[in-house]
């Protein structure tokens, strides 16, 4: 009986063994099978630079950036400039109304090539609230009239200007016409923005004027001091 037991023993024991190095080896062999799945399903996907809707949208979207560039060139190409148009068209669009004057022989140039035209000279600075507000109003108005040239004098650029014509306010404007020079000048801003309307309604009328441009003799006596200087 102690053998037949010592046998039975043995058995279970050596049964129970194979049975766990079985279920060792099953799921050694699961684990290599899923590994080695998931590597050659890696392997298969395709790398981003040789995927072609990566690359169908990647030339896609080179594509229409490249319109667009093309597009806004275009759009460039055909905007006017004021080299490119002549006076007719640049009066339409203002471009010839409205100008900024940078230096003493500039303002003196526009003063006598204005011909019969109202010309408004205008005041301002960009630390002037004042100025702002008033500013576009005016040049609104002016790009409506073929009648009228508006200069536009900026303070801080253009000190010995604003100097030599006894400008002590801003904003500020100054009304010149043909051979009679200087015919109003006086401070107005937004709210009393009529007060300019009035004037160029005045003055704005037409009329023969005999005779060269009138210039002021501070602004030619301020152009000759810099020359000799």
């Amino acid at each position: 009986r102690t053998r037949t037991r010592t046998r039975t023993r043995t058995r279970v024991h050596a049964r129970a063994t194979s049975n766990i190095s079985l279920t060792a080896r099953k799921q050694g062999l699961g684990q290599r099978t899923r590994i080695q799945g998931y590597e050659r399903t890696a392997s298969a996907w395709p790398s981003p630079s040789s995927s072609p809707s990566s690359s169908s949208s990647s030339s896609s979207s080179s594509t229409s950036l490249a319109a667009i560039a093309h597009e806004r060139d275009h759009e460039r190409a055909r905007a006017p400039t004021a080299s490119s148009l002549d006076t007719d068209t640049a009066e339409d669009v203002g471009l010839l109304r409205v100008v900024d004057i940078r230096s003493i022989q500039q303002l003196i140039d526009e003063l006598e090539q204005a011909g019969d035209a109202l010309v408004i000279v205008a005041f301002h600075a960009t630390w002037c609230a004042a100025c702002r507000k008033v500013q576009p109003l005016v040049q609104k108005y002016v790009k409506d009239r073929e009648d009228v040239v508006l200069l536009k004098v900026n303070y801080d650029r253009n000190k010995q200007i604003c100097r030599s014509l006894s400008v002590k306010k801003l904003p500020y404007f100054h009304f010149y016409r043909g051979s009679q020079g200087k015919l109003e000048d006086f401070s107005a801003s937004a709210k009393t923005f009529q007060r300019i309307r009035d004037a160029v309604a005045l003055h704005g009328t037409p009329r023969c004027a005999l005779g060269p441009n009138a210039v002021p003799k501070s602004l030619e006596k301020l152009r000759d001091d810099l020359a000799t200087n």
